[in-house]
């Protein structure tokens, strides 16, 4: 017999774990359905990184002035599989439309209220699983090469500082005493003092997962093979069993669009995959102390501890199960080489994950246009391990019926199902 609850949530990231949690606290039965691999969660390998100034979408006006250098794969932060890109048309259609100045403005002042309750949301997530001491708040270091590449991140600062969101500018000396790990000699640099970062995110997505379990709540290990509507609800079957409730929350991460098809609703979305290495530091080198984004080379250095560094790829658009492309990685390894001072890598092999991107730079919240009981909660792109444990409470919020404390209306699904408006 197929097992009940109050409501199913289809996902076990960082977003649909917080949502499980959230759930439970409002004293609904809950049941999670996820393969349960942890290496396969884009939670498990991304940067750790908790910032109120993550407001501004990849879709920036700056796309223009760098499009041919995308198109060619020359830009490090980007590579195209040109034979995925007809699958993905009516994103990358709404990804055109958003990247102009107004449309940056107004993503960024929808994005400021979630973001803003991001770290504390974390903060009391953190202290329930008992992981407190994985979240610190050392900000997060932009550098630039060139004063030219500063100069054209004008727009970015300007934004920034309009939403109050704090800041300071380093010269070449001001980033070699706040982070003398780093051996090139950038230019400028922009740090973000109100950021945060996760030592080690797979072992906070860990400590949810036991956190959960400790408050009752029920897992099904597989992956969902058929979620579909009844008269009383939703019957959710995956490789486990089958569970029915009364509502259902997607947060599958890059495979939500998938699963929304078989309901007939066909998300602007696209799965952007990353890579990443882990590097012992050389003995002699400082701790590399925050994360640090390399503009010039379109990767991120984030410290792991125990003296080791975690190397993180741009974007590369291709199929999600598509076989990896290490070019980037690579790139990023040997640039790496030459910011820090690195040991050996740590890894047999690279980690791939897939983020759920959307155009826009958005992510998806908010209950289904033709669908009762049934609540979307993805799409987070960069932002879902720093925006995960605040969705969990607006999602909460949502299914039992309260306001949530963080406005929605931006984020409803309705905006990218069809084509983009062009106003």
């Amino acid at each position: 017999m197929d097992e009940t609850a109050d409501i199913v949530v289809v996902g076990g990231g960082m977003v649909g774990l917080a949502c499980a949690i959230a759930l439970k606290d409002r004293g609904l039965d809950v049941v999670l359905c996820d393969p349960g691999e942890a290496r396969a969660r884009t939670s498990y390998g991304n940067a750790g990184v908790v910032s109120r100034g993550s407001i501004l979408p990849m879709s920036s006006p700056a796309l223009w002035g760098k499009l041919p250098a995308y198109l060619r794969n020359a830009d490090r932060g980007l590579r195209l599989h040109y034979s995925h890109l007809p699958r993905i048309l009516p994103y990358t259609a709404h990804f055109l439309a958003s990247a102009r100045a107004s449309r940056w403005r107004r993503a960024a002042a929808a994005l400021l209220p979630l973001t803003s309750a991001a770290y504390p949301a974390h903060e009391r997530l953190a202290a329930r699983a008992g992981t407190s001491e994985r979240l610190q708040r050392t900000g997060w270091l932009k550098a630039y090469r060139t004063e030219a590449a500063f100069a054209a991140a004008s727009l970015e600062r300007e934004i920034l500082s309009g939403h109050g969101v704090a800041f300071d500018i380093l010269d070449t000396a001001g980033i070699r005493d706040l982070e003398p790990a780093l051996v090139r000699p950038y230019a400028r640099a922009m740090l973000l003092t109100e950021t945060g970062s996760v030592r080690e995110p797979g072992r906070l997505v860990e400590a949810c997962e036991a956190l959960f379990a400790g408050l009752g709540g029920k897992r099904l290990r597989g992956s969902v093979q058929r979620l579909a509507p009844e008269a009383e609800g939703w019957r959710v079957v995956t490789e486990a069993g089958a569970v029915r409730a009364k509502q259902v929350v997607l947060a599958a991460g890059a495979a939500s669009g998938a699963i929304a098809r078989t309901l007939g609703y066909r998300f602007a979305v696209a799965a952007e995959r990353g890579y990443h290495r882990h590097y012992a530091l050389h003995p002699d080198s400082p701790p590399l102390t925050r994360p640090v984004l390399d503009t010039g080379a379109g990767s991120i250095l984030s410290p792991m501890g125990d003296h080791r560094v975690r190397v993180l790829s741009g974007v590369e658009l291709n199929a999600r199960h598509a076989e990896p492309d290490h070019t980037q990685i690579e790139a990023a390894s040997r640039e790496a080489a030459e910011t820090l001072r690195l040991g050996g890598p740590l890894d047999n092999e690279s980690w791939l994950g897939s983020r759920p991107s959307t155009p826009d730079g958005m992510p998806v919240i908010g209950p289904a246009p033709h669908h009762k009981g049934l609540l979307f909660a993805f799409g987070h792109g960069h932002i879902g391990l720093s925006t995960g444990p605040i969705t969990g409470e607006i999602v909460a919020d949502l299914a039992t019926g309260r306001k949530p404390a963080v406005p929605v209306a931006p984020f409803a699904p309705e905006r990218l199902l069809g084509w983009p408006r062009l106003l």
